[in-house]
């Protein structure tokens, strides 16, 4: 999945700059080094998931948006999700078309 949306994302934005983190700790090690510009975080991860991670990163780095993906789109988990400090939450079902969007409102 990982892969699919580096390619796809590569070819949607202009210039991305883009890394990628396996799970919560190496994101942060990354953060720590140069904050990014967004973080797009999966809500199974393994570790934490996504709600607790995306508390994580928020506490440690507030500037920087986090969106939430995950193919259980319920309005618990959208709601869990916004409450840790994402700023937005698409399903993987909706990404071709949902992500997009999400992004020129953060002004990416």
């Amino acid at each position: 999945m990982r892969a699919a949306l580096r390619d796809w994302l590569m070819v949607s934005l202009e210039s991305p700059r883009l890394s990628e983190a396996r799970n919560l700790q190496e994101a942060l090690d990354q953060a720590q080094h140069a904050l990014p510009d967004l973080v797009l975080m999966n809500l199974e991860l393994p570790g934490p998931n996504g709600i607790e991670a995306t508390r994580e990163l928020h506490r440690r780095c507030p500037s920087c948006p986090v969106v939430i993906m995950s193919v259980n789109d319920s309005e618990a988990l959208r709601s869990a999700a916004l409450g840790a400090g994402a700023v937005a939450f698409v399903s993987k079902r909706e990404l071709p078309h949902g992500l997009l969007p999400v992004l020129g409102r953060i002004g990416l």
